[in-house]
């Protein structure tokens, strides 16, 4: 067996939470994948760090999971799952990293200061993905797209709006309009809210080829484009 450790840079075991220490333990398992031959181990004192240990034959396959997360490459479960701990590190005030069986950092995640409050623009735009749900009782109703990496796009359109998106649930749609959009750490823009003043189905197959041109032109690394909807749009012409 060859040892992973997730450490945490400002948090002790006696100051993280039971139900934060589960989650760390879920999302870690969910982002390196083979979590049939990966095995939670113990919390070492000092720094939390959170000790899993991995199957020497498929070591070197959950090493390289863990390298091309942060480049937006692998399944959905694990880039929802890298995400969610950055989101967890942010909410505990504490950066960190996860260490191979040598000690060395192979992937480290920035401490947010304080301070810091993450920059919001409001601008016109557009996202596309899986339309999910649509529904609510306000005047402005909650629409929810999944995108392409598995995130949830948060949405909100007026009634007549929300109606004709219903004859499109479980389709791939492209929505327009006025949007809170938020600048991530690590670069990119996450959006925060649309107010759809347009919509459009997708063609299927047409998304199908532009996932092949984005892989075709060194590999589909999603966050690490500024406008990755603007790449797919302007692809598909």
């Amino acid at each position: 067996m060859k040892k992973l450790t997730l450490k945490l840079n400002d948090r002790t075991p006696e100051t993280l939470s039971m139900k934060h220490l589960g989650q760390y333990i879920t999302h870690l398992s969910d982002m390196l994948g083979k979590v049939e031959h990966v095995h939670f181990d113990s919390v070492s004192k000092g720094s939390a760090m959170l000790n899993v240990e991995s199957e020497e034959l498929h070591y070197q396959k959950v090493l390289t999971h863990v390298r091309e997360v942060p480049n937006g490459m692998g399944t959905k479960k694990q880039l929802s799952a890298h995400r969610s701990l950055r989101q967890l590190m942010d909410e505990d005030g504490t950066g960190g990293a996860i260490l191979n069986d040598a000690d060395t950092q192979i992937l480290s995640f920035r401490k947010r200061p304080d301070d810091e409050k993450p920059l919001m623009i409001n601008k016109s735009g557009s996202v596309q993905g899986r339309l999910y749900r649509v529904g609510g009782k306000d005047d402005t109703i909650p629409v929810s797209l999944e995108g392409a990496n598995g995130e949830t796009l948060r949405c909100e359109a007026f009634i007549d709006i929300a109606r004709g998106l219903l004859s499109l649930l479980f389709k791939q749609v492209r929505v327009s309009g006025q949007g809170t959009w938020e600048r991530l750490p690590e670069g990119g823009w996450k959006l925060k809210k649309l107010k759809i003043e347009s919509y459009q189905e997708l063609d299927t197959a047409k998304v199908g080829n532009v996932v092949g041109q984005l892989q075709s032109i060194g590999g589909l690394k999603w966050a690490d484009m500024e406008d990755p909807h603007g790449i797919a749009r302007d692809l598909r012409g």
